[in-house]
């Protein structure tokens, strides 16, 4: 750090509040060993009817969507750190070692592991038979996922400064979005990796390493022909996805990333704030400050809310139209680092601790 005498500002404490909806846990469930606050990329996905989840110790699970029933589970004896995606009948994990590692999605067998060179920090995603991966040395390669043929590769340098975590890219009809240490935001066709368009989300600027750091190291959404997308010093845009072009930008800074709703898109900031921004115009509708510092995950959209977890396992349900507080619920005991999953009338959210749980949001008797 710098000179100076400052205290290091601590996480804001929680407020009380009188909770204006009824969440119900509908199940938890131990998905493997806690991962000692590694940061990792761990989070569930579905195909629909069942979640799939992975835990820092090799463990890979698949549990019921309704009842947590767990129906397979792996151990790869590999550190997974990222993952799962699921897609073309397989889940995909990275580690921390640098594989690639496919599992059949209906019996949990592995179907074939690869080194592919530098820790994986970000879920790999899976489309229409390609396994596409995003890995700290820059590059994001495509796999097919029939054996692991490397199918193509796409290249940015790696400046020498950057957040860490890397934004896992994701799969919209034939196009694959992803985003980069050096600002720059790109779509590229799914099966040969050819360039449809790439775009500088955030010019490097400043004097020092420090202030340079561009990197989208904070997650993008893409929602029928809009892309938006978040980096670290910069900005929030909307790029449409055919084109390109930029359809708005707003300076914002964020390292854990943005979902969207129906109206707008919600940000956690660099301080931990959430902030929702109008989709047709960037414009900032509210911020929800009092969650801040907390280290809070990519938002998620849910049934109306916006669901945000946090460094102490809390799960916070957000009024989409001001931001204002409706609920909190814990998970487990350590923090939530990836955006809550929205199955059906459930969300699902995975702790570091291993737990994973799902909750929904009560019916009212009439």
């Amino acid at each position: 750090g710098g000179g100076g005498d400052d205290p290091i500002e601590p996480p804001a404490e929680l407020v009380e509040f009188e909770p204006r909806l009824e969440i119900e846990r509908v199940w938890n469930v131990r998905v493997g060993g806690g991962a000692d606050a590694l940061r990792l990329a761990l989070k569930p996905a579905t195909d629909g009817t069942r979640i799939y989840a992975g835990a820092h110790d090799g463990q890979a699970s698949a549990f019921d969507a309704e009842t947590g029933r767990r129906l397979w589970e792996t151990r790869t004896r590999l550190p997974l750190a990222a993952g799962p995606g699921f897609g073309s009948g397989v889940v995909a994990f990275g580690t921390n070692d640098g594989d690639l590692v496919t599992l059949d999605a209906e019996t949990g067998e592995e179907r074939w592991r690869l080194q592919v060179g530098g820790e994986v920090l970000a879920s790999p995603a899976i489309g229409a038979d390609v396994v596409v991966l995003r890995t700290v040395d820059g590059r994001v390669r495509g796999y097919s996922v029939l054996d692991g043929r490397l199918l193509w590769t796409v290249e940015h340098a790696v400046p020498a400064l950057t957040v860490r975590g890397n934004t896992e890219p994701v799969i919209s009809g034939t196009s694959v979005v992803a985003g980069f240490d050096n600002g720059r935001l790109g779509a590229y066709e799914l099966a040969t990796g050819e360039t449809r368009w790439e775009a500088p989300l955030a010019a490097p600027a400043g004097r020092t390493e420090l202030d340079r750091i561009v990197d989208i190291s904070a997650g993008l959404a893409v929602v029928g022909n809009d892309v938006y997308a978040v980096g670290y010093n910069g900005r929030a845009v909307a790029v449409g996805l055919e084109t390109g072009l930029l359809l708005w930008q707003q300076e914002i800074s964020s390292y854990a990333g943005l979902g969207a709703g129906f109206a707008d898109v919600y940000v956690a900031d660099d301080l931990s704030q959430v902030v929702a921004l109008d989709r047709q115009t960037g414009t900032r509708r509210w911020t929800q400050p009092e969650l801040r510092l907390r280290d809070i995950s990519r938002p998620t959209f849910y049934r109306g809310t916006v669901v945000v977890g946090d460094l102490e396992g809390y799960l916070h349900w957000l009024d989409s139209q001001d931001g204002s507080f409706l609920a909190r619920e814990r998970v487990g005991s350590q923090r939530i680092t990836s955006a809550p999953l929205v199955v059906g009338a459930n969300i699902y959210a995975q702790g570091e601790d291993g737990t994973l749980a799902a909750f929904t949001i009560a019916e009212e008797d009439s």
